[in-house]
């Protein structure tokens, strides 16, 4: 069995007297079994049969959902297959929403469906609108828009206004008058397709929200208790009075507040965001609280200092790479990390500057660190998130069916190595190896992180495998470029610390790396396995045991 045509988009009402036809070719060396006019309203109920009686196993037999109409039509030539619609249930007034042409084997040809009917057009309300008004007049009509449908019950004529008029004989033009239906089907059928292809590019085509101004300046009031639907007092704009005030003047835009936020006479947001520059390079701000400058606020550890700095920074025109290089060329930066007990006792978190700063990097920088002296970052700036390595099992447990996000799909090749900036978050299910050194979770902004040192901490960079990858290759390039174990251990200090190894530190070193040496070469296996983590590739011309333990080191 087989449909030759399907419209299940067509839409048309069943006028008096109407008989809906076809014209057919069967092919006299292949004729079917039968063939089978279908119609939709409420469902596929409606249908005419020609041929064998029970070969189309569809509706109960003499009853409108199947009308046998008699023999197959002659075949070899084209023939009108032709029914009244009433003999199909399909009453004056009903829509149809869809047809179909169906046969059971053999060979059909079929041309357009067509239908005919005897009406006066002047008593038809298809036809007249002045009949389409009378009879629907304080009747509900299913089709019509919300705001039609209240006018149509609602209102008498008389009371229609011009522009109300217009916009329901407009409607009644484009969906019930038959003189104009054949034009209008065809414009609609180019208006949704033209609707396809914009929502098409739509979806393609980013797209991000812009601020414009109102038409006219919003009225704002105090709320009684904070409840939305009790205004009070009428407050215009302006700023609080415990701050410098605005330039005095009728109306404030954004740009007045713009301005007067960055102006000279402004206490707080060159001393925040110099705080804040203070705090990336020192762990802890002057005001140890950079999240807080109010009452809950801590004070700072070096006012005068921090009044310096902001003053510096705004004179210099807010130049950021030119503050960065007042902090990392002053004295105070520059000085050595180390102190002694009596002095870590007395000032453990360095608040009064005594000793260079020493604090573990943020989660981001530990990962970007490790493939970066591995040689293994990607320098590829912009395009989407990445997906790199990841424990199993992490995404699933949280993830709704059905979600883009329900599986964790790993990605291949460079995009295991961008930068962690790059890194796909989910919020419900964040990259481990990110919320292992306190990366916060993102749902809310976050001004100064915690830094904690837990054994999970380690445990992630001795087993997680971009880890263990950037140690192979890390490894991999220290043996490439040095001859002698010596060198070897110079470098790799040199590579990862900044600074030449003490005589302790090399011997410390030199000590694990004969250990891991001798238990790798007593089990190459194990050794091959592990160099064999992650996608990029182990140098062949290495042996695999020498590698393995300067991997471990």
């Amino acid at each position: 069995m087989a449909q030759d045509f399907f419209a299940s988009g067509a839409r048309f009402d069943i006028p008096p007297n109407g008989k809906l036809s076809v014209q057919c070719y069967i092919d006299p060396a292949n004729p079917p079994k039968a063939i089978m006019l279908q119609f939709h309203t409420a469902g596929w109920n409606h249908r005419a049969v020609w041929g064998q009686e029970g070969a189309i196993p569809f509706g109960q037999v003499r009853t409108p959902e199947k009308v046998q109409m008699g023999e197959l039509p002659k075949a070899g030539e084209w023939v009108k297959l032709e029914v009244p619609a009433e003999r199909l249930g399909l009453k004056p007034g009903i829509k149809v929403s869809g047809y179909a042409f169906t046969q059971f084997g053999g060979t059909v040809y079929w041309d357009r469906l067509a239908m005919s009917s005897r009406v006066d057009p002047a008593k038809d309300a298809q036809w007249s609108w002045s009949q389409w008004i009378t009879k629907n007049q304080g009747k509900r009509v299913a089709e019509l828009p919300n705001d039609l449908q209240t006018l149509v019950r609602g209102k008498k004529p008389a009371e229609w206004t011009e522009k109300e008029t217009v916009r329901l004989k407009e409607w009644w033009l484009e969906n019930e008058y038959q003189g104009a239906r054949s034009l209008v089907e065809g414009a609609r059928g180019e208006k949704l397709a033209l609707e396809s292809k914009k929502k098409t590019l739509d979806d393609v085509i980013p797209a991000t929200f812009i601020m414009a101004d109102l038409p006219e300046k919003r009225e704002s009031f105090v709320m009684d208790r904070g409840q939305y639907d009790k205004p009070k007092d009428k407050v215009t704009r302006g700023t609080p009075a415990i701050f410098p005030p605005l330039p005095a003047q009728a109306e404030y835009t954004r740009l007045d507040l713009a301005k007067w936020l960055v102006s000279p006479q402004h206490p707080l947001t060159a001393r925040v965001q110099a705080n804040r520059l203070w705090q990336q390079f020192f762990g802890t701000g002057l005001v140890k609280t950079s999240n807080d400058f109010g009452s809950q606020g801590e004070p700072p550890s070096h006012p005068e200092l921090l009044d310096w700095l902001a003053v510096t920074f705004h004179e210099s025109g807010w130049d950021m790479k030119e503050f960065v290089r007042l902090i990392v060329t002053s004295h105070t930066y520059r000085q050595s990390a180390q102190c002694s007990d009596l002095a870590m006792q007395k000032d453990p978190e360095n608040r009064l500057l005594a000793r260079g700063p020493r604090f573990r990097l943020d989660a981001e920088a530990v990962r970007d660190q490790a493939l970066f002296v591995s040689g293994l970052l990607s320098p590829k700036i912009g395009g989407k998130g990445v997906k790199p390595y990841q424990p199993e099992n992490i995404w699933e447990p949280v993830g709704f069916g059905g979600s883009n996000t329900r599986n964790y799909i790993q990605d291949h090749g460079e995009s295991l190595y961008r930068r962690s900036l790059y890194t796909f978050w989910k919020r419900t299910a964040p990259p481990p190896n990110m919320t292992s050194f306190d990366a916060p979770n993102r749902e809310s902004y976050c001004l100064r992180r915690e830094r904690s040192n837990t054994p999970l901490q380690a445990l992630t960079l001795m087993n997680d495998i971009q880890f263990f990858e950037a140690s192979r290759n890390f490894a991999q390039h220290v043996m490439q470029t040095n001859a002698s174990t010596d060198a070897r251990i110079t470098a790799l200090f040199r590579t990862a610390a900044g600074r030449f190894p003490s005589a302790q530190e090399a011997e410390i070193i030199r000590q694990s790396l004969a250990k891991q040496l001798a238990a790798y070469t007593a089990k190459p296996e194990e050794a091959k396995k592990a160099i064999s983590y992650g996608e990029s590739k182990p140098d062949e011309k290495l042996n695999p045991a020498e590698l393995a333990a300067w991997t471990m080191v």
